[in-house]
């Protein structure tokens, strides 16, 4: 957790503001998110066919298309985040010009802080996440060529199902070859938690079950999966969020050994 540094231009701080820099605001605030995040699991649950039917996955758009006294929880959820990413800002710029003044230029004295970055990169993630992130719907693909939604072609080469005992699938494995405008052809991999993934993670392409569907000329099988496009441009953010604090926790390695 955050703790209070030196004022943020090494002189004294102006009593008013002092509390968003307090280690005990940070402490609230920390567990006021968990708790109304607990909350909030029980009322998405509970009001999943009324109020909270327009909310999906990881999206925040749905509380603010349909408001509801339902949603007091997350309202009061963005108070307490913004307040903690305050805290967490001051204190971390407070404690990095300390030891900057002081002299210290150890990394190890920075990974603390580091990794406080690493926090606010990955609130902000979610933010992103919560606002810009969509489904750009399903798409059956067979053996024939056809329209991926990025320019490119795509087909179905090969499918590989391991059923379990009861004749569902246990895992599946779709090897899809994708063709460029240029006319290059590669072989990718689809699968139950094996997504196709570009930008990043910011574009997803997810397996959601195999298919069959009526064989044609053009296909030697009547193999197909239907797939699950997803852009997630939170994702993307959060890879750096995740950079910075494994930085931060190999800066601090000798304190941690």
């Amino acid at each position: 957790m955050p703790g209070s540094g030196l004022g943020l231009l090494g002189g004294a701080r102006p009593p008013r503001l002092a509390w968003l820099r307090s280690q005990g605001l940070g402490v609230l605030t920390a567990q006021g998110a968990v708790l109304l995040l607990a909350l909030g699991s029980v009322v998405l649950t509970v009001t999943a066919g009324d109020a909270s039917k327009a909310i999906a996955m990881d999206e925040i758009r749905g509380f603010f298309t349909t408001p509801s006294l339902a949603h007091l929880w997350f309202y009061l959820l963005l108070a307490v985040l913004t307040l903690f990413a305050l805290n967490t800002a001051l204190c971390t710029f407070d404690s990095v010009t300390t030891r900057w003044r002081a002299g210290i230029r150890a990394p190890a004295a920075y990974a603390a802080s580091l990794i406080h970055v690493g926090v606010l990169v990955a609130l902000f993630a979610h933010l992103v996440g919560g606002v810009w992130n969509r489904e750009d719907g399903q798409m059956v693909v067979a053996g024939d060529w056809r329209a991926f939604g990025d320019g490119r072609l795509v087909r179905l080469k090969e499918l590989q199902v391991v059923p379990q005992a009861d004749g569902s699938p246990k895992t599946v494995r779709a090897f899809l070859e994708l063709r460029a405008p240029m006319g290059d052809v590669t072989t990718e991999v689809v699968g139950f938690n094996e997504p196709l993934s570009a930008g990043l993670g910011r574009d997803l392409t997810m397996l959601v079950r195999p298919m069959r569907v009526p064989r044609t000329s053009d296909r030697a099988n009547d193999d197909a999966v239907l797939l699950r496009r997803r852009h997630a441009p939170g994702n993307s953010v959060g890879l750096f969020a995740a950079v910075a604090m494994a930085l931060g926790v190999l800066m601090m390695w000798r304190r941690l050994v």
